[in-house]
């Protein structure tokens, strides 16, 4: 599988896991922060994946 669908498909599951963490959790626990910090790194990883797709140079 290429890289660009690992990254998007990894930085969805994370973003949607990080999000349903961050609503279940109560506000500002420990567990709140994890799911943040999760639903962070999978804004970057889609970032990161689609910039793969659209930009020959990488």
């Amino acid at each position: 599988m290429e890289r660009f669908v690992e990254l998007v498909v990894a930085g969805g599951l994370a973003l949607v896991a990080g999000l349903w963490t961050v609503r279940l959790a109560a506000a500002f626990s420990a567990l709140w922060l994890g799911g943040v910090a999760l639903a962070l790194l999978g804004v970057a990883a889609l970032g990161v994946g689609i910039a793969r797709e659209l930009s020959p140079n990488w």
